[in-house]
């Protein structure tokens, strides 16, 4: 894995060389840490739960990853990458569609209950994530339906 020299890379890139298994450090990479930073407070206080947030979003992000990719067909798997970003940009669209008036549901309830504050609370950090699992739930599924490989879920 380069993490200053990029030449290398660009040949094998051009000459179509590459194959998911080493380029998937570097999607990990960039999951996990977009990941992180969408977790973290732009405006505001940062307290412990949006640390925790981070870490959770992390782990869960890692974890989705490699599952999906061990859904794609592990090293036997092709175009990991490709059906990842292209067939998650359709999960993640269509997760969001049911999520969101599930998760605005959630927060009117925990707002009357107290759950929810100004600052991150447990309740928002599990809202989060469990959408996170649920989206690699469901492109994990999708890449195994490619392969032939399909489950009921």
């Amino acid at each position: 894995m380069y993490f200053v020299k990029y030449h290398p890379l660009k040949e094998q890139l051009r000459d179509r060389c590459l194959p998911d298994r080493e380029a998937l450090p570097y999607y990990v990479l960039v999951c996990a840490l977009t990941a992180i930073a969408s977790s973290f407070p732009h405006f505001g206080v940062f307290n412990k739960w949006d640390a925790v947030s981070g870490l959770i979003t992390f782990c869960v992000t890692l974890g989705g990853v490699i599952y999906t990719y061990t859904c794609n067909g592990g090293r036997e798997g092709l175009d990991f990458i490709q059906k990842s970003i292209v067939l998650g940009w359709v999960v993640l669209f269509r997760c969001l569609l049911a999520f969101f008036p599930i998760a605005i549901a959630l927060c009117i309830i925990g707002n009357f209950t107290g759950l929810v504050s100004d600052a991150t609370s447990p309740f928002e950090v599990a809202i989060v994530n469990v959408f996170g699992i649920v989206f690699y739930q469901r492109l994990g599924h999708h890449l195994r339906d490619m392969n032939g490989r399909s489950v009921n879920y």
